[in-house]
């Protein structure tokens, strides 16, 4: 049996690194202090159990980190005032990860577990697990000094506040886990006794605001899709539930691109139904989260759809976008995939009726995604089916479905997003965009063009640029763009035209210049315009060749310009930069409306 002095050796060997830990996480000392001692008091009231695990520390490390983010949660303004700048600028950068990310990065630099235990720590699959530690170096990298070697370093440096910090003495921590069992038993008595004297002796008359319904009583386990409502999404093969949860008994989240448990932290609850067929092996994932109001709901409707809009999945990319009418108060399909050789695609449904926001998720290890038709028929059936809740708004009318503009990213309005990209040869880590600066020079200009936006009028041009960091692909490679707004439809329309025309002469002006593959689709100032070409640049007289894309779009008085550098076989086709370019287009939108 474990004994007291095996607790004492574990919390004193222990304690000040998990505040640590805690604190790389919250960027909370205080609440980090506290909570590390609450969680080491409840390790001490469970210490027969606990000590028999081959690691104690991972029972208590998630029950740290939980207290901890709920205590720092209640004070959000919070700032730690004894930190150096490079200390502050780390947890500000930590901040902007998702908490799965910061809680994948920690883990790795500061508790040096293997990857799967850090799944099994978050909840995570291995898979999962290792994107998260990619898109977090990679983020990380980006918003401090561009050195991945040196995150470790700067998440070690957090110990010098932590050693700072008095933590209790052991024999403090023994008994207070010792009181906190009594406590328990006692409790555990009264509450014994009181059932024997019988409930009805016990009612008092409540003066306070009446308890919140419980989620089971506004959408039920039969209001969920059942195996033969998705039956049309692979007709050819028999769907199976595998699970129905309320999502509350892991940290984990259920679909791709997800970034936290629930899209409405402060709902009322949440179902979680799984289904899946055997070979070919498709996935359906549906959720159901029960808001306190309709607008609410909203709210959780657009994070929902941020999530899969804003995605930064390795090699992920947005296909397309339906808007579908005459179900519920919302409703959306996104089509996305992933290209490998064992690639995967996915239809997202998402709609909205009052105060409830379902999504379907269908996955499948196919190249392109399957028709929406079929994902539109689930997620009509879905909100039909909560229709018949007390807290359900609209419900199925006529249905239809129209193609529509991607979804905001999140990212910069009007530019491109992660999710837009390329995915490039076999690399198989993530894009990352740059926040955008002022285009004092048009980085997207060719040598051809050498379109300077601010010259040509634009007001507060900005350029951004996305790289693969983690790839360390050769340094000349990357994609750069540039988007400026200009007085009229018609001054963007001349700046079109010039760089079209430059671009027709620019191998009688340019000689070491090659130019093909040219598409040129304009419409002037009455409609939406784009042109794209490949351009090869001699170097040297060795015949060194420096490919380039270009392509410039337009929609109203916005003009945006793309420059792709391809380097050996880290290229695409033009096929490929065609739809870069017209997503480039569409983007426009978001600041042109």
């Amino acid at each position: 049996m474990p004994t007291a002095e095996e607790f004492d050796e574990f919390y004193v060997t222990t304690r000040r690194r998990l505040v640590h830990q805690t604190f790389a996480v919250t960027g909370d000392l205080g609440a980090s202090r506290t909570a590390v001692r609450d969680a080491y008091v409840a390790a001490r009231h469970h210490w027969n159990k606990v000590g028999r695990l081959a690691d104690p520390e991972q029972w208590v490390r998630p029950r740290a980190w939980s207290i901890a983010q709920r205590r720092h949660s209640a004070r959000p303004w919070h700032k730690e005032k004894s930190l150096s700048e490079d200390q502050t600028a780390l947890l500000d950068a930590l901040h902007q990860l998702t908490d799965a990310q910061r809680k994948t990065l920690v883990l790795n630099h500061l508790a040096a577990i293997p990857m799967a235990d850090i799944g099994r720590e978050i909840g995570e699959t291995q898979e999962k697990t290792e994107h998260h530690l990619q898109t977090a170096t990679a983020t990380l990298a980006l918003a401090l000094d561009g050195d991945v070697n040196a995150i470790r370093r700067r998440l070690e440096s957090l110990a010098a506040p932590v050693d700072e910090v008095k933590l209790p003495r052991p024999p403090i921590i023994r008994r207070n886990g010792l009181r906190r069992r009594r406590n328990h038993a006692v409790i555990g008595s009264v509450v014994a006794v009181l059932v024997t004297i019988g409930a009805g002796a016990l009612v008092m008359p409540d003066a306070g605001t009446p308890p919140p319904p419980r989620p089971a009583s506004l959408v039920s386990k039969k209001m969920l899709l059942t195996d033969a409502q998705v039956a049309p999404l692979a007709p050819k093969q028999p769907w199976q539930v595998t699970d129905t949860t309320d999502n509350t008994q892991t940290s984990a989240v259920s679909t791709m691109c997800q970034t936290a448990r629930f899209a409405d932290t402060k709902g009322l609850g949440t179902w979680v139904r799984t289904f899946a067929t055997a070979t070919p092996q498709r996935g359906l994932v549906q959720s159901v989260e029960i808001s306190n109001s309709p607008g609410a709901a909203r709210k959780a409707y657009d994070t929902t759809l941020g999530w899969y809009a804003g995605c930064t999945v390795p090699r992920i990319q947005l296909v397309d976008a339906y808007d579908v009418q005459g179900v519920g108060d919302q409703a959306i399909v996104v089509r996305m995939r992933i290209p490998a050789q064992q690639p995967r695609s996915f239809v997202v449904g998402i709609a909205r009726t009052g105060a409830l926001t379902t999504s379907t998720v269908l996955e499948t290890h196919t190249p392109d995604p399957p028709d929406p038709a079929a994902l539109v028929t689930a997620l009509t059936a879905s909100v039909q089916n909560l229709c018949s809740s007390r807290v359900a708004g609209t419900c199925v009318g006529a249905v239809s479905t129209q193609p529509t503009l991607p979804p905001r990213s999140g990212e910069t309005a009007g530019m491109l997003a992660v999710a837009d990209l390329p995915a490039v040869a076999d690399v198989t880590n993530a894009w990352a965009g740059t926040d955008p600066v002022p285009a004092t020079v048009n980085v997207a200009a060719t040598t051809c063009d050498r379109t300077d936006f601010a010259k040509a009028g634009a007001k507060g041009p900005v350029t951004r640029t996305y790289l693969i960091p983690e790839a360390h692909l050769p340094q000349r490679f990357g994609l750069t763009e540039t988007l400026g707004g200009f007085a009229t439809p018609q001054a963007a329309s001349a700046v079109v035209a010039k760089v079209v025309a430059r671009m027709k002469g620019c191998e009688d002006k340019e000689l070491g210049s090659t130019v093909s593959h040219a598409v040129v689709r304009l419409q002037g100032a009455a409609g939406p315009s784009y042109a794209l070409w490949r351009l090869e640049n001699q170097v040297n007289q060795q015949q060194q060749l420096v490919p380039f894309w270009m392509g410039v779009v337009q929609v109203g008085r916005y003009v945006a310009q793309v420059n792709l550098t391809p380097v050996g076989k880290y290229d695409i086709d033009q096929k490929t930069f065609e739809a870069l370019v017209v997503r480039a287009r569409d983007r426009l939108h978001e600041v042109s409306q």
